[in-house]
């Protein structure tokens, strides 16, 4: 038996769904799972690669392995840190709430009495786990319920503020879809080796992007905007210039999400992953029938794109789809389409653990998404 404590992003119930996905796209099967705070507990039969894993991964900030016990948790982190070689000064951290700092300033005196060179460092966020090599040491730590677990992976912080900042266009008048977002939305439709995966309404591109570092060997992009799909096309460009083995089949063109099938034939495509347009941008004074105005608009859309999905996808092809909700004083206004998808021949792919949809969002924010999950029957 394998333990390994996932740390969750700020949503937890769609990172957790994200990696159920990635499992069981690697045909691993849980044996055991349990959420303790932030920290997403697996156990499999099968042992993980947690490096590669998190490279796939947009929801997770910190995979963990269980070490084996050697006692209670502080003889445990004795026992692992006077293992590792002497050569150098031993770094190490403990995570873990209140009682971590306390353990580990009572190991760090164990350790020296028996002649060890050793420093604490105190961390607060990945970034400092990441910028003092305590991943590549073998010593960052977490104590979770009195169990010892060893960093394995980190989150690519770097890689993923560079997607996003560093690409040259970015639109920041429409509503921008953060990248991990993207990532877990990929990962959510579960892709296979060979499929192809459209973003009809592919903005800048991030959804793009995260396909492409993900190394989906077909993708195809399309928008009504002219600028939209001019800013892909660039950020597309400079990401492959980036990438060790950049995708060479990706199609990016411009076309009202209506009359895809003038651009893409029948029941050619694998997976759908997309943000469509969510309204006018939200300034939070917006009165209640303005908003029930754009939710109608909004649904006309949908099921009509949905419409066009049933042509141009396989079967048993699979959607995901945000769809907005807009906060009305203490209250929200929804967009209400699923019965209309169900009638075009579509039915929900539930997810593991939660209930459909998943709901991405933040405090504050006058729009939430709603990530539905759909097959084509």
């Amino acid at each position: 038996m394998h333990t390994y404590a996932f740390q969750l992003g700020h949503q937890r119930d769609l990172s957790q769904e994200e990696i159920f996905s990635v499992l069981s796209q690697k045909r691993i099967l849980p044996t055991y799972t349990r959420l303790v705070g932030e920290y997403f507990l697996v156990s499999t039969d099968t042992p993980l690669d947690p490096e590669a894993d998190m490279i796939i991964l947009g929801g997770t900030r910190l995979i963990g392995e269980k070490l084996d016990p050697k006692g209670n948790a502080e003889e445990t982190l004795f026992s692992y840190l006077s293992s590792l070689p002497s050569t150098t000064k031993l770094h190490f951290s403990v995570s873990g709430g209140t009682q971590a700092s306390r353990l580990a300033i009572a190991v760090k005196k164990k350790l020296k009495t028996i002649g060890r060179s050793v420093r604490y460092v105190e961390t607060k966020n990945t970034a400092t786990i990441l910028h003092n090599g305590l991943v590549e040491r073998g010593t960052h730590l977490t104590i979770i319920d009195n169990v010892v677990y060893v960093t394995r992976a980190i989150q690519p912080i770097e890689d993923m503020s560079e997607r996003d900042y560093g690409r040259p266009s970015v639109d920041g008048k429409s509503g921008m879809l953060p990248p991990k977002l993207s990532r877990m939305m990929i990962n959510l439709a579960m892709p296979e080796k060979n499929d192809t995966l459209l973003d009809p309404f592919c903005g800048s591109g991030t959804l793009l992007g995260e396909a492409l570092s993900l190394a989906i060997p077909h993708i195809i992009g399309s928008d009504i905007s002219e600028k939209a799909t001019s800013d892909s096309e660039k950020n597309v460009a400079w990401l492959q210039t980036n990438l060790e083995s950049p995708v060479t089949d990706i199609q990016i063109f411009q076309s009202d999400v209506r009359v895809l099938t003038e651009h893409i034939e029948k029941e050619s495509i694998d997976i759908i992953a997309t943000e469509p347009y969510m309204g006018v941008p939200r300034t939070g004074r917006e009165q209640r029938t303005f908003l029930e105005k754009q939710v109608q608009e909004l649904q006309a859309l949908y099921i009509d794109a949905f419409r066009v999905f049933a042509q141009i996808l396989k079967p048993g092809g699979r959607v995901i789809f945000v769809v907005p909700q807009f906060r009305y004083k203490d209250d929200w206004v929804r967009v209400e389409c699923q019965n209309n998808i169900k009638k075009l021949g579509f039915e929900m792919l539930p997810y593991q653990e939660k209930e459909m949809p998943l709901v991405y969002a933040r405090e504050q924010q006058f729009v939430a998404r709603e990530i539905w999950r759909w097959v084509k029957k």
